[in-house]
């Protein structure tokens, strides 16, 4: 009679001693992809990363294995981070699927947290900015009085934080305090050449962390 769990158990069994021929394929593959992503690699620092560093505004932090990178910079007696993430590489492939106007940038989605720095805590800005066309664009202001609310990365302060006001709509404010966020931003550094830079590292941070992703699950499988 034919026995179909021993059969399939057999079958199973048989893969995992000593390697199965998908994961030998696999980990040959991906080793082999890891290569050419090497050999075509930049040397070096690349030039605008060297031009933005030579600017000495704002300090690059990032970790490897992390989707968010973060600039940040002291301004007065403000502390300022600029979030943004690699997500943007998937809004960027459907932008280039869609968009018809070859000269218009994709939009990088950017978080601005500016704290004041004091003894005691005095709340903080969150500015939600689009980042297009070499320029950041106000989407929404909002205020929490507590600046370790808003930094903090744990359940609790998410909770807090998404339970807060978000700020009025932006595009309903006067036209004239729209243009004075815009100005205060442009007096913290946040021009041309910053609007430039970040969805250039975006690529230059998927890139790296592509190759790094070769790297870990290459040597995962081949285990």
């Amino acid at each position: 009679m034919f026995n179909l769990c021993s059969d399939v158990a057999f079958s199973i069994t048989n893969c995992f001693f000593p390697f199965c021929t998908g994961d030998r394929d696999l980990a040959h593959k991906l080793e082999s992809e890891l290569k050419f992503e090497k050999e075509n690699a930049e040397t070096g620092v690349p030039s605008f990363i060297q031009a933005f560093n030579n600017r000495g505004v704002f300090k690059i932090e990032d970790k490897v294995g992390e989707k968010e990178v973060t600039l940040v910079r002291n301004f007065g007696n403000e502390k300022i981070s600029v979030i943004f993430s690699t997500d943007a590489i998937a809004d960027k492939a459907e932008f280039d699927d869609t968009e018809s106007d070859q000269d218009e940038q994709f939009a990088v989605n950017v978080t601005i947290v500016i704290e004041k720095k004091a003894a005691t805590d005095n709340g903080a800005l969150e500015i939600l900015a689009t980042v297009q066309d070499n320029a950041f664009f106000v989407d929404s202001v909002r205020f929490n009085p507590s600046s370790t609310i808003m930094t903090a990365q744990n359940a609790e302060a998410d909770w807090q934080r998404n339970g807060s006001y978000g700020g009025p709509v932006f595009q309903d404010l006067d036209e004239g305090l729209q243009d004075q966020f815009h100005d205060f931003l442009r007096e913290r550094g946040f021009d041309e050449a910053l609007a430039e830079f970040v969805p250039q590292y975006i690529d230059f941070k998927e890139q790296n962390e592509y190759t790094e992703w070769l790297k870990r699950v290459g040597e995962w499988v081949a285990k």
